[in-house]
């Protein structure tokens, strides 16, 4: 066997390709080029601001991803509207819980970690600590969109959109006046949600770039998403 120096370059890397390493009991193993790119997402050794999940069905569990009530094996990303979340990333024992609060207010993305084209998009509205353990958060969302379902034991990544500001104005009281500070700094784009899920049209007044006023025809009360 020649020497891994005298072996000839090669200068295109594929995904099947293959390299030589041990593992970590020291046994020589062959490795392929997209299952380490798994392993750089799954543990985020890129140091990138996302967290790892695998979904499972009906239980809370350190790193996994679980839906109250849905003990179906399955979910379309676009019926989706709450989670529960570990504060820990999957296999990680320090806490991704800061990471995690910072996408709050923002537009997430959820990833099936084989395939980027099954995936669900949402603005993430709220994170609750769960009373009973607060290891575990519930997070509230908003779906824009998405493709594909979520998958029992499937792993997934969880990002939220860099370089764009969003903000999520709750109105409790119903009113045909909403009245939002945004402090985005910006004009934004405006969609109004009820609080019976139904999307509305209003009059939009940019006050100036951080605070703008919504005239609704009728008195309700939901959620305004700035983008």
């Amino acid at each position: 066997m020649a020497r891994l120096n005298q072996y000839p370059l090669d200068g295109s890397i594929d995904k099947t390709d293959i390299l030589l390493g041990s593992d970590n009991g020291g046994a020589t193993k062959n490795y392929q080029i997209s299952s380490i790119g798994k392993a750089i997402s799954k543990f985020n050794m890129s140091g990138q601001p996302q967290i790892c999940y695998r979904y499972n069905r009906g239980a809370n569990l350190a790193g996994n991803i679980s839906i109250a009530g849905q003990t179906d094996g399955t979910k379309p990303f676009t019926s989706i509207n709450s989670i529960i979340v570990s504060k820990f990333a999957f296999g990680e024992s320090n806490t991704a819980e800061n990471i995690l609060l910072n996408m709050v207010g923002q537009e997430i993305t959820i990833t099936d970690i084989d395939n980027p084209n099954i995936f669900g998009a949402y603005t993430l509205d709220s994170a609750t600590a769960l009373a009973s353990d607060n290891n575990f958060y519930t997070l509230a969302l908003f779906n824009t969109g998405g493709n594909g379902n979520i998958v029992y034991e499937q792993f997934y990544v969880m990002t939220s959109k860099k370089g764009d500001l969003s903000f999520v104005h709750t109105q409790t009281n119903a009113a045909t006046e909403w009245v939002i500070t945004h402090n985005l700094g910006k004009k934004p784009s405006v969609t109004i949600v009820t609080t019976t899920d139904t999307t509305v049209i209003g009059d939009v007044t940019y006050n100036n770039d951080n605070k703008l006023t919504i005239n609704l025809t009728s008195a309700n009360s939901g959620k305004a998403y700035l983008n």
